[in-house]
């Protein structure tokens, strides 16, 4: 069988699709119009059926025969229909448009029964007409029915010439699309060939061919971009000695810096081998000092089990199948007996080809002996600290002992001298008990100081009422707000009464600022404010303020954050002084010691049961104006706040 031309293959597919595309929409198009046809017949019969019904409702009431046959042999004279009758109520014919003998039949015709019974028209198709019927009504009353029929003569008239003009139009459209199939085929394979030619002379070796394509189409766009091919490769061919050359180049510089990094590789001072996968020592490197030289010679090709002592080898092995698996660096230290010394090495294995690795060995003994030397000194740091924290606190639990009894003779005596009359007395009893109280709150301020410092504070979690704490602060400081002739306003956001807690430290928090505010401010104002506040996450954040930047183990990630702020019309702070409020043993400056007292530890021991429990204190100031600090706690204080503070205590 011979090759069929590509033009013949588009000939008879774009053929073939066109004879079946024309032959498909013909078939549509004559089903439509044949269905249009029916029904426009079918519509027509609908109008004159009910036209008829209502002229012969009267007649058919009244029983006229006459009349009806009357208006059926008019039908039958005019020819406008092949047939028409009329029924009275049992189906017998009463009036026929073309016969009178059929009025004499006695039985019920049945399709005039059928009719008599129906509620609507009925259309019912033969071979040769269409009979359309229906009941005649008068209100409620069936009188009878009428039929007539339509011959379908002039229908199939219609549907034969709407046929030929069809099958016509369906044999000039297939023509033209022959034609045209046929011409855009040649013009397609027209390009192909030239294509052919063109593409067969650049195999050859001519890059100077062009193909010339007048089409805008698809052909146009494959012909630019084989001539942007042919220009491509003439250009790389042209370039060829160029890139040589270049090569060339490069592979000079690339011996010139090979000999610059290997002059570098000679100044480093570290000692270097190179294994093969299996351990084999391959090559070393030592520096110019060095007299390794004639010792490391004789091991060359040998195993790390011949030139390590066996634990320092198995670590070789194993750190040099992780580089050569991972393709990472691996870092590891060992000890190794030097001349009856023990120095301490750093290796560091990179990868230096494909089955092969580099060592980088550093003698880090001096370093190693200096942190050696440095940890020393951190834990004698650290248990000199854990003496004096347990020192402070043994001292204040010696110390509280003796207070505690003086302050409860004070309260003996106050109340023995008042009752024999002494009033004299009861000014001295009441210094001697507000001066233990104050040296037993120092005492205790020492020892909440100390327990932090050592690990021993720990979290005692609860449910909470927050408006009975207010009330018991604001019972408890009011003395020291009255002290100093000063006002106390409580403001309190009642959405949320209660918290869980550590209360007697939140307790402590509030006293400690309250009672500073009141230390600080005379003749002026100190608010309490008490709110509630709920800040939505973005992935584990807050919004930017002074709440915690980052939820690590902190308590309610819901975001749900009570904030305790108090503001007094004090003497308020510099900013160099705002810097180290917070430090512990440590004030404003020295007159503020001097002039108003205290040991400095209030606000550092309430920083740090904020933080035990997830939260944080601010504080803005500005001086001879006031101060105002800010405490952020978490409404529901987590159970890991309370399993790391207990872990840190242990």
């Amino acid at each position: 069988m011979g090759r069929v031309s590509l033009a013949t293959k588009l000939t008879v597919a774009m053929t073939s699709l066109v004879i079946s595309v024309v032959a498909g929409l013909t078939w549509l198009s004559l089903q439509r119009e044949e269905k249009a046809l029916h029904q426009e017949l079918e519509d027509q019969a609908e109008i004159l059926v009910h036209t008829l019904a209502a002229t012969i409702t009267d007649d058919l009431y009244r029983l006229d025969a006459r009349a009806m046959r009357e208006l059926m042999e008019q039908l039958g004279v005019s020819q406008v229909v092949s047939l028409g009758r009329v029924y009275e109520k049992q189906g017998r014919i009463v009036a026929d448009a073309y016969s009178r003998d059929v009025l004499d039949k006695i039985q019920p015709d049945p399709w005039g029964q059928e009719l008599v019974k129906a509620s609507d028209i009925v259309l019912r198709w033969q071979p040769d007409q269409l009979l359309v019927g229906k009941a005649v009504m008068a209100g409620r009353q069936n009188l009878g029915a009428i039929s007539i029929g339509f011959s379908t003569d002039p229908l199939n008239a219609k549907i034969d010439t709407a046929r030929y003009q069809a099958y016509t139009a369906a044999c000039l459209t297939t023509a033209i699309g022959i034609l045209i199939s046929s011409l855009l085929s040649r013009s397609v394979t027209r390009s192909l060939q030239q294509m052919i030619v063109a593409t067969q002379r650049v195999a050859a070796g001519d890059l100077t061919q062009k193909i010339n394509i007048q089409s805008q189409d698809e052909l146009r766009v494959l012909a630019d971009s084989f001539n942007l091919m042919t220009d491509q490769l003439r250009t790389l061919l042209e370039s060829k000695e160029k890139l040589i050359q270049g090569l060339e180049h490069r592979a000079e510089a690339l011996r010139q810096s090979e000999t610059k990094n290997r002059a570098l590789l000679n100044a480093i001072p570290d000692l270097m081998f190179r294994f093969s996968r299996s351990g084999i020592f391959v090559e070393f490197k030592i520096s110019r000092n060095s007299n390794l030289l004639e010792s490391l010679t004789k091991y060359l090709n040998k195993t790390v089990h011949d030139l390590f002592p066996p634990h320092v080898a198995q670590s070789y092995i194993k750190h040099i199948q992780a580089t050569l698996k991972t393709h990472q660096i691996q870092i590891f230290e060992y000890e190794w007996l030097v001349d009856q010394e023990r120095r301490h090495y750093e290796t560091r294995i990179v990868i230096s080809g494909d089955d092969e690795v580099l060592a980088i060995v550093r003698d880090i003994t001096d370093s190693k002996l200096a942190r050696i030397e440095l940890q020393q000194a951190k834990e004698a740091a650290e248990s000199a600290n854990n003496a004096k924290s347990e020192f402070l606190a043994s001292m204040s639990h010696e110390l509280r002992t003796p207070l505690n009894a003086i302050i409860g003779y004070s309260d003996l005596l106050k109340e023995e001298a008042r009752d024999l009359g002494h009033a004299n007395f009861l000014p001295d009893l009441e210094q001697i008990r507000s001066s233990g109280m104050h040296l037993l709150a120092i005492i205790q301020d020492i020892l909440d100081i100390s327990k932090l410092e050592s690990g021993e504070m720990n979290l005692y979690l609860e449910n909470f009422d927050l408006t009975i704490l207010i009330d018991e602060v604001n019972a408890t400081v009011q003395p020291l707000i009255q002290g100093n002739q000063n006002v106390l306003e409580i403001d309190y956001d009642t959405a949320v009464d209660f918290m869980y807690a550590d209360r007697t430290k939140v307790k402590q928090v509030l006293l400690n600022l309250l009672s500073n505010a009141a230390k600080f401010t005379k003749n002026g104002l100190v608010k309490l404010c008490i709110q509630h506040q709920t800040l939505a996450l973005s992935n584990g954040n807050y919004p930017q303020g002074h709440f915690p930047s980052k939820i690590e183990s902190t308590a309610d990630s819901q975001g749900n954050w009570m904030t305790f702020s108090v503001t007094d019309t004090g003497i308020g702070m510099t900013p160099e002084q705002i810097q180290k409020v917070f430090k512990p043993f440590t004030q404003a400056d020295a007159s503020t010691t001097r002039r108003y007292g205290g040991t400095g530890l209030g606000l550092s021991i309430s920083q740090r049961f904020c933080g035990m429990m997830g939260g944080k204190i601010t504080v803005e100031s500005q001086a001879n104006i006031g101060s105002v600090f800010t405490v952020y706690l978490p409404v529901i204080t987590s159970e890991l706040e309370l399993d790391r503070s207990n872990a840190i205590s242990v």
